[in-house]
């Protein structure tokens, strides 16, 4: 009896030191921020959307003007489409970035991220704080002189803001256009590509997610060959159902893309009577490979990265200089930050603590409260003396003044009463969170990010974790036998 009072007493120890401590370092290494937000309520102060009235017809005729100059849409066999250089680059500070391809775009981001990115992709991407932002779209004039003012020393970014250029039915058209080309589902990995590979590295992909996805990959290919083995290239698409046609649509886009991938960015530029060699590519057809069955033939693929990983697309050197900082790789990403936190910065990568922000609000107050004071100091002053009253004005902190928190007046109704976000950008005292972009992804295409982060880099965790729970049966077990086997000689001896 006497053993088990100990074990409560050690045990509860134990307890108090784990949930006392352990959740107060965690609270002071990871301080509260403002909820996920995956409708990006943020931006509806910028104009809301309507997308019930979109027109995907429309919205292709408006790409092609607008959008089409600077991206391309792989997966459509219309040269219209991708006229553009796919591997040509735009300035972006003291580096460039490659446009990214949208064949995709309408599957893995949210729709009103996608239609205000348009409108205004600083203000989407929260990256205000480096960027010119758009003003042009701003009615009061008062506003618009603000809105200059602001941008004023700030590099512009890659990608114009079609605010004032495009009119808000004409973006949710073009929105409504790329929903209606994006592929139904995409694997774990296509997304990451998607979303993350034009900045980060996964040098640790050695084919731990790959051998699964071609498995699915290849598996419809030879059902899709089983299906035709007895046709022609002729009679090949006839009798294939609405999703195999789409499916044969994306093995030629592959092709396409592969053989753009394996060509210098100098011979895609090269233009035969006026044809650029990229259209050329986007106007080929199945005859131009081969034939359909010669297609669905080549697409059965094997895994590319278990020697080399996935890398970059951009040089680390470009992004640098773009953003400010080098992109790191993603490998061990979901260990330092597990899926809670890693999806909270995937979410919105600028997001601070909320405690920060309320530091800032209190620090611009003390510090109005000193400029006020160091300028009401007598002119007759010595100055040494003003020297060291100044010195002792700038000491002063916000108890000496008397300064709290001011009632949060400027949040929005979805904002929780502790979210001063609104307030700090309006003092201009805003904290900056990492100089990565928000992206937009939409909260499925953000798990499979994660998921394919935890494929590559802790493809192990699901057996760890089960081995915990034998491991912790183990130990019971071995402490009831040690406590049985305790007994008995006791027992013995008396």
């Amino acid at each position: 009896m006497r053993e088990f009072k100990i074990f409560i007493i050690v045990a509860f120890i134990i307890g108090v030191m784990y949930y006392g401590v352990e959740p107060l370092a965690h609270h002071a290494m990871h301080p509260a921020t403002a909820p996920s937000d995956y409708a990006f309520k943020d931006l509806e102060k910028y104009g809301q959307f309507d997308f019930s009235q979109g027109d995907a017809a429309k919205g292709k005729d408006v790409f092609e003007g607008a959008c089409a100059s600077c991206h391309t849409i792989n997966s459509q066999a219309d040269a219209s489409l991708n006229m553009k250089n796919p591997k040509s680059a735009l300035p972006a500070g003291n580096g460039a970035v490659v446009p990214p391809d949208l064949s995709n775009a309408g599957l893995i981001f949210d729709n009103n991220y996608l239609a205000h990115f348009i409108k205004d992709p600083v203000r989407a991407s929260l990256l205000e704080s480096k960027f010119a932002v758009a003003c042009d779209g701003i009615k009061d004039e008062q506003k618009k002189a603000i809105c200059d003012e602001s941008n004023q020393g700030k590099e512009y970014y890659p990608m114009q803001a079609f605010d004032g250029i495009l009119s808000n039915k004409e973006i949710v058209d073009v929105v409504t256009y790329l929903k209606s080309i994006a592929p139904q589902h995409l694997s774990d990995k296509e997304v990451f590509m998607e979303a993350c590979s034009r900045c980060h590295s996964a040098v640790y992909d050695k084919n731990q997610y790959d051998s699964h996805f071609f498995a699915t990959h290849n598996a419809q290919v030879e059902s899709l060959l089983q299906k035709v083995k007895d046709k022609t290239n002729e009679t090949l698409m006839d009798g294939l159902d609405a999703n195999e046609q789409k499916f044969m649509d994306y093995l030629l886009a592959m092709a396409k893309e592969k053989e753009k991938a394996s060509l210098t960015a100098e011979y895609l530029d090269e233009t035969d009577e006026g044809v650029s060699n990229n259209e050329k590519i986007n106007n080929k057809e199945f005859a131009d490979y081969g034939g359909a069955l010669a297609v669905l033939q080549n697409a059965l693929i094997e895994s590319d990265f278990h020697k080399e990983g996935v890398h970059a697309a951009t040089q680390p050197d470009m992004i640098k200089a773009y953003l400010g900082n080098t992109p790191p790789d993603l490998s061990m990403m979901i260990r330092a930050k597990g899926r809670k936190e890693l999806a909270a910065f995937i979410n919105n990568p600028q997001k601070v603590g909320l405690i920060e922000i309320k530091n800032a609000i209190i620090g611009k107050l003390v510090r109005d409260r000193q400029a006020q004071d160091i300028a009401a100091l007598p002119t007759t002053l010595s100055q040494k003396e003003l020297l060291n009253k100044t010195k002792e004005i700038t000491s002063r902190d916000a108890q000496y003044y008397g300064i709290k928190l001011p009632e949060n007046t400027m949040k929005d109704a979805w904002q929780s009463d502790d979210d001063y976000t609104n307030m700090a950008k309006s003092m201009g005292v805003m904290p900056t969170g990492k100089a990565m972009p928000r992206v937009g992804l939409t909260q499925e295409a953000e798990t499979q990010v994660i998921n394919y982060l935890e494929t590559i880099g802790d493809s192990k965790k699901a057996q760890r974790d089960s081995l915990g729970l034998w491991i912790i049966g183990f130990f019971i077990l071995l402490s009831v036998l040690a406590y049985m086997w305790k007994s008995k000689i006791w027992r013995d001896l008396h």
